[in-house]
């Protein structure tokens, strides 16, 4: 694991680290009651199939500086510094994250795939992020307290879009908690960002 600082448009200095080595780099956007040390099981499971995950803290959390709660400017920031580097950059968003992950597609260059773990908001216009990603996966659980706004976006996105929905009601980072859910989740987005990144 690779200690970073990346900047976010509006030129915050935003703490991640980085794990693996390949050429596609995935943003790991955590939930309001996260942060990226949240992520770090998964992170490595995504470096041991083949990826680099890009944890980060958004601002105001952890080392990241504060501002206010524009979270959009931080993912779109490294969007922007990783599109320099790698062949490939895709983008998971968690809850918050989630929505920010949206926000933050409308301001930014083209990705290759989008995961959304319970949305919890939507872009200001769904109209902006045509052709803002290849594919995108939108994943919650029955019971999910952001259930409608999770069907919303997934209805509404102007891409190819897949919607897995789990029993229970475990919500964004949680869903990986249930051992049973975690194991398919995990192969899941695995599978869908290795084909984001073969679409032409």
């Amino acid at each position: 694991m690779e200690k970073l600082i990346f900047l976010s448009l509006d030129g915050l200095k935003i703490e991640a680290e980085k794990f693996g080595n390949s050429d596609h780099a995935v943003i790991l956007a955590h939930g309001k009651a996260f942060n990226m040390q949240s992520w770090e099981d998964f992170a490595i499971y995504l470096q041991k199939s083949g990826f680099t995950a890009i944890p980060f803290n958004f601002r105001g959390y952890g080392n990241s500086e504060s501002k206010d709660t524009k979270y959009e400017l931080d993912i779109a920031g490294i969007i922007k510094t990783l599109l320099k580097d790698y062949k490939h950059v895709s983008l998971i968003g968690a809850s918050m994250g989630g929505a920010a992950a949206l926000r933050s597609l409308e301001i930014s260059e083209p990705i290759d795939g989008l995961v959304l773990l319970s949305p919890a908001g939507l872009p200001d216009d769904f109209a902006k992020l045509k052709g803002k990603v290849k594919k995108s996966l939108v994943v919650f659980s029955k019971g999910d307290f952001v259930f409608e706004v999770a069907e919303k976006v997934a209805e509404s996105l102007p891409f190819d879009t897949e919607k897995v929905v789990f029993d229970g009601n475990l919500h964004a980072q949680n869903l990986f908690r249930d051992p049973k859910i975690k194991a398919e989740l995990e192969s899941k987005i695995v599978k869908f960002l290795k084909s984001a990144a073969e679409k032409k």
